[in-house]
């Protein structure tokens, strides 16, 4: 089968893969209508980015790890654990206790990975350092931004992993963790 036009639609493509980094180079991405992007009622400023620095590498580099570890995981995916996140972010800042799950039981693994590292973190700081926990509305803010950010970087093919692949290059995360989720696939 043709890796040309078949790329991310039929074939699941490593991250390492020459071939797909050459077409990712010259790959436009998607036109994305901005009135159209879920949660347009959030704001997210640059103030707000650079005033919770800490928390929104923490989430990017968290999500990515998580996307890395999950065998089979595409960018659909982490669209899916991001919605399914700020679903429940967003009903907590009602007052409501109630937890969104993602559907699909990959998207549900990087949902739950995530949570666990985000309240290990949260934990962390409290004790160790003396730090408060960040408030459900920082965390809403940054997983929108999440959001917001893989819907704009993703390329929309059936398994394509284009916003996973931006992510881990952005933040340098080695080859090593993709070829352990290679392996058990």
């Amino acid at each position: 089968m043709c890796c040309g036009n078949q790329r991310e639609v039929n074939i699941f493509c490593p991250l390492d893969c020459q071939y797909l980094r050459e077409a990712r180079l010259h790959e436009k991405p998607p036109a994305i209508d901005p009135k159209g992007l879920p949660n347009s009622d959030i704001r997210i400023y640059e103030q707000f980015l650079r005033d919770h620095e800490e928390l929104v590498l923490f989430c990017t580099f968290t999500l990515a790890d998580a996307a890395l570890r999950t065998p089979g995981v595409v960018d659909s995916d982490v669209l899916a654990a991001l919605a399914a996140l700020v679903r429940t972010y967003r009903t907590s800042e009602s007052g409501l206790v109630y937890e969104t799950r993602a559907e699909d039981r990959v998207a549900a693994a990087v949902q739950e990975l995530f949570e666990r590292s985000l309240a290990d973190f949260q934990k962390t700081r409290q004790e160790k350092e003396g730090l408060s926990s960040f408030r459900n509305a920082e965390v809403l803010g940054v997983l929108v931004f999440l959001e917001r950010s893989a819907i704009t970087n993703q390329n929309g093919r059936p398994k394509g992993r284009a916003y996973i692949d931006f992510v881990r290059e952005r933040l340098n995360i080695s080859q090593e963790a993709d070829t352990r989720t290679a392996l058990v696939t």
